[in-house]
């Protein structure tokens, strides 16, 4: 009996030992990058990456930086995929990615590539600021303070809103002339008058029309 399990104790280390041995070292294999490459530079924000099937290979670890890895503000990705590419929308900036092959029991080393991702804003001059509040031709009587409000536009990075008495044709005084992130506003204690409001909004490289709206104060 005790030979028996002693028989299958060996057979078990054996086929264990061979589970092992059928894994290949591929440790000293690298992965060939296909794209982006070293020093690419991107006009779109949604990053393909490509690599090079490595045999005995079962998946790969990719990982991507900004602005790279040994100064590293972020680590955006780290993941593991089965194929040989993976997609990454990306905001405008610089950035280092690094791939490696792994298997059950080895990994090669990672090959690097540092890449920019520069997309222009869309062109928004076509667009339109849609007014809130306050309504066009609306009075105030005994108000402390009025709230500007507007839609967002889509692909705006910003929106200046002005305020003038009485109105900005015939301006006697601009008394606001901000430039907001948001699509809000307030002002307090203005004085009994007329007034025109105006919004437009800008990014980097457009902007829309003013969109403008009247209001009077009253005492």
């Amino acid at each position: 009996m005790k030979k028996l399990v002693y028989i299958l104790l060996c057979g078990a280390m054996v086929l264990a030992c061979d589970d092992v041995v059928g894994v290949k070292d591929i440790s000293n294999q690298f992965v060939v990058v296909m794209a982006p490459t070293e020093d690419a530079q991107l006009t779109t924000n949604n990053v393909t990456f490509n690599w090079q099937t490595v045999e005995e290979a079962t998946q790969y670890r990719i990982q991507i930086a900004t602005p790279d890895f040994e100064s590293a503000s972020q680590i955006l990705t780290d993941s593991l995929a089965v194929g040989t590419n993976f997609n990454k929308v990306l905001d405008s900036g610089e950035y280092q990615w690094r791939i490696r092959a792994e298997n059950s029991e080895y990994h090669t080393a990672y090959s690097t590539q540092s890449f920019s991702v520069f997309t222009e804003p869309n062109d928004i001059s076509n667009k339109q600021v849609v007014l809130l509040a306050p309504a066009d031709g609306v009075t105030f009587t005994d108000v402390n303070t009025i709230n500007f409000s507007w839609e967002a536009v889509l692909d705006a990075d910003q929106y200046v809103i002005q305020i003038a008495t009485p109105n900005f044709q015939n301006a006697l005084e601009v008394i606001t002339d901000q430039t907001l992130n948001n699509t809000q506003f307030s002002a307090s204690n203005l004085e009994a008058n007329a007034y025109e409001w105006r919004v437009k909004a800008i990014n980097t490289s457009s902007e829309t029309l003013y969109s403008k709206y009247s209001f009077t104060v009253e005492e």
